[in-house]
């Protein structure tokens, strides 16, 4: 049975497929595993799209600084 959603997904010529040979695993604790799997689903993505995005963030930072750099509060948590 197809479902609507089914009729409208499409891959669009403009974006590269990805690649699912040799993912990276991330591993978290709970409440950073807890607290993405939230964010995504109040953005309507799913995890692995939502940790996507983040890293392509945090290249793009990293680009820029030519560093990681992370405010001091962050590193606290850790």
């Amino acid at each position: 049975m197809t479902t609507p959603a089914q009729l409208t997904r499409h891959h669009s010529a403009s974006v590269d497929r990805l690649v699912h040979e040799k993912p990276i695993a991330l591993r978290l604790d709970k409440q950073e595993l807890a607290d993405a799997h939230a964010q995504a689903k109040a953005q309507g993505r799913s995890s692995s799209n939502f940790a996507r995005l983040i890293h392509l963030m945090g290249m793009a930072q990293y680009k820029r600084l030519g560093r990681i750099e992370l405010p001091a509060a962050d590193m606290a948590s850790n």
